[in-house]
């Protein structure tokens, strides 16, 4: 009865818990942009710092391999407020019209799978999932090169389930 009780407690937790970090990654993420243009010493040194782009691609491809994308299409697809306003918050953070059409659907399975809760944030990936997110050095193509090389599948897209005309 207890084991029930705490189940249910944590699975009407869990979407809160979602949004949440959602939320906090594309806080994160418009932080270290804006910082950036600023020149802060700190984002500038990791901007010019040399980008191991590849290394990037193949930690993203990593991680999305531990991905349901059945799950991720089902909570996207019930369109819940807090997943829907998940994908909306990230989804501003990437210029829509400056991503190609596979770079955009792979950050769309990634922005879906964050705001899910199939695919974790946390740690040196983060990072990694962040700049893929925003296409940054164009890593969402170099991600989707790498699944094809690895032979892996392709991530369904997403581009349907969320607003994928918000730019900054």
């Amino acid at each position: 009865m207890l084991g029930k009780a705490i189940a249910k407690a944590k699975q009407l937790a869990e979407p809160a818990l979602v949004k949440a970090r959602a939320t906090e990654f594309a806080r994160k993420l418009k932080a270290e942009y804006e910082a950036g243009k600023r020149g802060d010493p700190e984002p500038e040194a990791e901007a010019n710092a040399e980008p191991n782009d590849e290394a990037d691609a193949e930690q993203v491809v990593e991680a999305m391999r531990g991905v349901d994308w059945a799950k991720v299409r089902a909570a996207t697809s019930e369109r819940s407020a807090d997943a829907a306003a998940a994908m909306r918050t990230m989804a501003k953070e990437v210029d829509w019209s400056k991503v190609q059409p596979v770079a955009a659907k792979v950050s769309s399975a990634l922005i879906a799978a964050v705001a899910s809760g199939q695919l974790g944030i946390g740690g040196r990936v983060g990072g990694s999932v962040a700049r893929a997110i925003i296409n940054d050095r164009n890593l969402a193509q170099r991600v989707n090169n790498e699944l094809v090389k690895q032979e892996q599948p392709l991530p369904p897209d997403f581009r349907g389930a969320i607003d994928v005309t918000a730019t900054e």
